[in-house]
Order: C-alpha cells, then structure tokens, then sequence
C-alpha cells in the first residue's frame, strides 16, 4: 500500500466557524508524517474525521485503503493505534490493568504480550504507578501510560495528537527515539505544534493554518526551499561597530543584526555565494579580526513562520 491515509477536499464546518476547508493531504506507508499547524489550525478536527469520530462535511477519506464512513463500523480501526493529547481512562484501573484491558481489545493473546507489556512500564518509568488506581496519575503520568497504551501491540498506524506535550524534557527525548523507531515498520501520523520535535522525528509533513492546507513536503524539502540564507561572523568585541558599518554596505548583505555578541548575516536573495566569497576579504582588509565565521542552518520553526507568511492573508501565496 502506497499510501496509508488519503485525504481529498476534506472539509468541515461547525455552526460557528468552518474548520477544515478543502484539505488534501497523503501519508506514505512507512513514514512519520507531520501534520503541523498552530493551536487552533484544524489538526485535532482533522484526527477526528480520521478516526471517524465525527462527520466530514464534504471530501473523501481513506484509511490504510478503507472508505472512512462516519456511523458505520470501520474495520481499519482494528490496525489503528490513537493517543490524544489529553486521554482518559477508566479510572477504576490501575496502569498495568489498563494495558492488559488493550493487549485484549486487540484480540492480541494475554500471555504473547506479558513481556512487552512490562518492557513498557519500564521504559516509561511507571513501576510504581501500574500498581496504582489511574485517578491519582498527574497529567504527565497519563500521557506516559497512553503511550505505552499505543506502542503495546504496534499497530499499522499510530495517531498521536501532540503525544509529548506533558512530558519533561528527558520524557520528551526518549519517546521521541522511541517514535523515531517506528519509521519504516508502522505510519506514525504525529499532530503537534511543538516544531523542534517534528524536525527531530518526522521524514515528512503537512502545514494547515485556519483550516487551510499552507503546504506537503518532505521535512528535508521544506528547510532546504524556505531556509533563510544566513552567516554568522564574530570579531573582536571593540571592532564589532567597525564590522556591522562595513557590512551594511554590501549590496549582498540584506541584513545585519547583532546575535549574542556577534553578527548575524542575511544575503540578498540570490547572493548567498558572493556573502560566503567576500566577507571574510573584506573584515581582513580593514585589519579586523576574526575569530569565527560560519554558516547558520535555519529551524523548522523559523521555516514554518516563513511559511505561513508567504501563503497567509496577504502573503506571496494568498
């Protein structure tokens, strides 16, 4: 299967607001596929059609082949794998007992799954907790349990909604490998706003902004078409003024700011080459000195900005 979900003019529209509005979007099989946006975007309502939760107002939807019918049984939910941002639980369960409750949902064999099962408490660091009723878990402690929940019987496909938004940061950092894991044995569709985590895990990536599908790439594509050109060029603190008037100057050089005692360069576009070529001649010339000179890799944040900036109200793609 080329493509475990496909989404065609999805749209959908609430009494008050229109939240999806015409969406397109397929994930490979295999891949862990970004579906970013910021709060309020249409990434939750878009995980809901999904899972067939709620109704489309118009578009069509497929999921690991299968037609996604709201009200109707869908038989891909067997092969599906769903933590949101904030589960619940029953909470007369205690975390080991929950886990056991899924490996059954599943139609999974109880004793096969008894040794992953405890693998996973382990690797989220919930041995005391498992033995204790869900209602006294904090927020955190939910979130881990959720994702043993989903990584237990490793389904085809993982939905995660911001799967990592409760966590601390080493929390953050193990699941995220553990999520890195999966590529290539399951599609892991991963809802989040927080784009250092995307950029770290995800090999590709939708953007929606309003309900409004901004663009679909591959992570490497998007940094490499909306990376900012940028170098960095330290010199000796007293000759810094020195340097900035210099550079500003330069008919390559679109920008110049200071950067935590040094200068951050932005070219002209086009003109990253001649910024590279020339500016170190140029400081060496007027006897500054320096003492670093390097090129700046841009972030998936600051390429998400831009992104919503060029295909925003007003913007380049509007």
């Amino acid at each position: 299967m080329e493509h475990v979900i496909e989404a065609a003019g999805l749209e959908k529209a609430f009494p008050s607001h229109k939240a999806l509005k015409g969406i397109d979007f397929k994930v490979p099989a295999g891949s862990i596929y970004g579906f970013l946006g910021p709060n309020g975007a249409g990434k939750t309502t878009t995980i809901k059609i999904i899972l067939g939760l709620i109704a489309a107002s118009s578009g069509r939807l497929k999921v690991l082949g299968e037609e996604v019918r709201f009200g109707t049984e869908n038989n891909f939910l067997h092969r599906v794998g769903y933590l949101p941002q904030d589960p619940v639980f029953p909470a007369g369960l205690n975390g080991r007992e929950l886990l056991q409750l899924v490996v059954g949902l599943y139609n999974k064999d109880a004793e096969q799954y008894a040794p992953r099962l405890e693998e996973l408490i382990s690797e989220f660091q919930l041995e005391d907790a498992a033995r204790r009723k869900i209602s006294s878990y904090s927020r955190g402690m939910k979130q881990r349990l959720g994702l043993a929940a989903v990584f237990l019987v490793e389904p085809d496909l993982l939905i995660l909604d911001e799967p990592v938004s409760a966590l601390d940061p080493e929390g953050r950092r193990r699941v995220l490998d553990l999520i890195a894991g999966l590529k290539g044995r399951s599609t892991v569709f991963f809802s989040s706003h927080i784009l250092d985590d995307v950029e770290r895990v995800c090999s590709h990536a939708t953007i929606i902004h309003q309900g409004v599908k901004m663009m679909e790439t591959t992570i490497k594509e998007l940094l490499q078409s909306f990376a900012i050109e940028q170098y960095i060029v330290k010199v000796a603190p007293q000759q810094q003024e020195k340097a900035r008037e210099l550079l500003r100057e330069r008919y390559w050089i679109r920008k110049v700011e200071e950067r935590e005692g040094s200068l951050l360069l932005t070219s002209q576009p086009g003109a990253m080459g001649e910024l590279a070529e020339n500016v170190l001649p140029l400081l060496i010339n007027n006897n500054i000195l320096v003492m670093e000179f390097k090129h700046r890799q841009a972030d998936l944040e600051e390429v998400f900005f831009r992104v919503l900036q060029n295909n925003g109200p007003g913007g380049e793609g509007s």
